[in-house]
């Protein structure tokens, strides 16, 4: 197995624990973490004796979605916005089939923020636990940009149209006990337990009988995400079209200047 430059790797008895390990960055989606989790999840699927995956991450976030850093320095150097987003959503695609397309069982351990990309990380795993204080932030409506990583389809899919549009259009932030309610998460637990308890359930499932858990976990995609593939392009597609227009720049801007944005300037 080689080394990974943006997670740690830890076995636990049949569970390997994968750690986002860019905790003064908050833990984002960028060209080297997203390829490397994916790597990382296949490696687990092909290491012996691994029986279950649990992903966390280190620090204050568990991820915090895409660099906006990296953003608005690309659009105030008149770089090429159309091509990082589509590059970064390919990106995302990709983690995000490797999470549910995983025969091993994921277990998301949400030990901080979960914001944009990394919110749909959290979502993709097959059982998602949260520490008590823990947000949920959709974050793509304040920068102007449309949901990606495949959250168009597996919000709605949890929690219903309603509230996935509550969600996604209002782009407020949740709280952990509001993530539960709405069934977006399994459990909130205290944050001390959380990864104790993200370890216990997933010996438990690392113990039970691979290939049925496997076929399990295919049926429930073929159910519930059979289209994921299809989603995940119209998203891409979509954040390319709204990262070139006005209201993207000034979402950016108002984001580092700490002012409500000043939307609506590509409204004819």
């Amino acid at each position: 197995m080689e080394p990974y430059e943006t997670l740690s790797v830890q076995d636990h008895g049949a569970v390997r624990l994968l750690t986002l390990n860019q905790p003064q960055r908050f833990n984002p989606l960028d060209f080297a973490s997203g390829p490397e989790l994916a790597r990382a999840l296949e490696d687990a699927q092909a290491a012996a004796g691994v029986g279950a995956v649990v992903l966390t991450g280190a620090g204050k976030a568990f991820a915090a979605g895409g660099d906006v850093r990296q953003m608005r320095d690309i659009v105030e150097n008149g770089g090429d916005i159309r091509r990082f987003f589509s590059d970064l959503a390919y990106i995302l695609a990709k983690t995000t089939i490797t999470l549910r397309r995983l025969r091993l069982p994921v277990i998301a351990a949400i030990n901080g923020v979960a914001a944009g990309g990394g919110l749909a990380w959290a979502l993709a795993a097959d059982l998602a636990l949260a520490a008590e204080g823990v947000r949920f932030d959709p974050a793509y409506i304040r920068i102007a940009v449309c949901p990606d990583g495949g959250a168009s389809a597996i919000v709605p899919r949890l929690i219903g149209h309603k509230r996935a549009s509550e969600f996604f259009l209002l782009g407020r932030a949740i709280d952990a006990a509001t993530a539960r309610d709405w069934g977006l998460i399994n459990q909130v637990v205290a944050p001390a337990e959380l990864l104790p308890r993200a370890l216990e359930a997933a010996e438990r499932l690392a113990q039970a009988p691979a290939q049925a858990l496997a076929r399990t976990k295919a049926l429930l995609n073929q159910a519930v995400f059979g289209d994921l593939e299809v989603v995940l392009e119209n998203e891409r597609q979509g954040i390319m079209d709204l990262c070139g227009q006005p209201d993207f720049a000034e979402g950016l801007r108002a984001f580092f200047e700490k002012r409500p944005p000043r939307f609506n300037q590509g409204r004819p």
